[in-house]
């Protein structure tokens, strides 16, 4: 069942992507239990320029959307990062004309989608490809484009691998193109946590005071809203990333024949990939956007949309 409403007016005023990071609040919350590290209050995703939303209740779990454009414009599903919410999209979504219906979903415990139950040990990558498609098909959704950064873009290419006939074109904005390792790798990964990432109980930390590593981002805004979105997605985070690392990310995409774009920035944990997507499809497009980071799309939104709709626009 699909309810659509048109989103109410907002409760903070307009105002730039810096002023509406900064605005989230932050104030820790109290240990519930034993061994659990005080996390950030799970913050509202800012207001975006969506003119409508919705949610898709699957087995499990409901998924929540959020679009903009004509009804009966060609569909742009957008699927955001790890601990990352539909609100990541905001600024490239407005961006891509007219002729597109845009439709960004919180992927399942991110945002506003709800799951059943605790969160599983792994996520994976299958499970909310296929939990996806089927949402699609309930918005009577055949076929569409898809765009995704890291955990999306993962997604997004397992979708291409598997349904090619209701992909229309592929957008990969930096995706880490990982080819994956067993459940004994992964056991082994476990005992090494990260204390600057995750707590002993596997909660995400603020990534904005300790740094956030190898994912950095060249724009302190982008960092701070990632603790919002990270906090509220919770124990789902890890799960999520579980299921990455048990996903062989470079066979799914040997296997796409969808027409590729690849969108990565100059700098972070994501460049490395570059030539990796090459190797893997020669006939991609690849802009790659000097002075930025891991999450492309968020820095530099109005050079990421003009090159996803010249992309989206150009005949295949």
């Amino acid at each position: 069942m699909i309810r659509t409403r048109a989103l109410p007016h907002p409760i903070l005023p307009r105002r730039s992507l810096l002023a509406a990071a900064a605005a989230l609040p932050f104030a820790a919350a109290a240990a519930t239990r034993a061994g659990a590290a005080a996390s950030p209050a799970p913050a509202a995703a800012p207001k975006g320029p969506w003119t409508d939303s919705g949610h898709v209740a699957r087995a499990g779990g409901v998924l929540a959307w959020r679009a903009l454009g004509p009804k009966d414009g060609d569909p742009v599903i957008l699927l955001h990062k790890l601990g990352g919410w539909s609100a990541d999209w905001r600024g490239v979504a407005p961006l891509l004309g007219p002729r597109h219906r845009v439709i960004a979903f919180d992927l399942p415990g991110h945002g506003d989608s709800t799951m059943n139950g605790p969160p599983p040990y792994a996520q994976t990558v299958p499970e909310t490809a296929t939990m996806l498609m089927a949402a699609l098909d309930e918005m009577g959704i055949a076929r569409a484009s898809f765009a995704g950064n890291s955990l999306g873009g993962i997604v997004a290419t397992e979708i291409a691998a598997l349904w090619p006939q209701r992909v229309d074109k592929l957008v990969l904005a930096s995706v880490s193109l990982f080819p994956g390792y067993d459940r004994a790798k992964l056991a082994q990964l476990e005992t090494a946590r990260d204390p600057k990432v995750y707590t002993a109980d596997w909660r995400p930390v603020p990534r904005s005071a300790a740094g956030a590593g190898d994912f950095a981002t060249q724009s302190p805004e982008v960092e701070t809203e990632q603790d919002a979105s990270r906090a509220r997605a919770d124990r789902w985070v890890r799960p999520s990333e579980r299921g990455v690392g048990l996903f062989n990310t470079q066979a799914a995409l040997a296997r796409t024949i969808a027409p590729l774009l690849f969108v990565y920035g100059d700098k972070g944990h994501y460049v490395k990939y570059v030539q990796t997507g090459k190797d893997l499809r020669g006939d991609a497009q690849v802009v790659q956007i000097a002075g930025a980071g891991s999450f492309v799309h968020q820095e530099r939104p109005a050079e990421v949309g003009a090159a996803m709709r010249a992309f989206l626009e150009t005949p295949a």
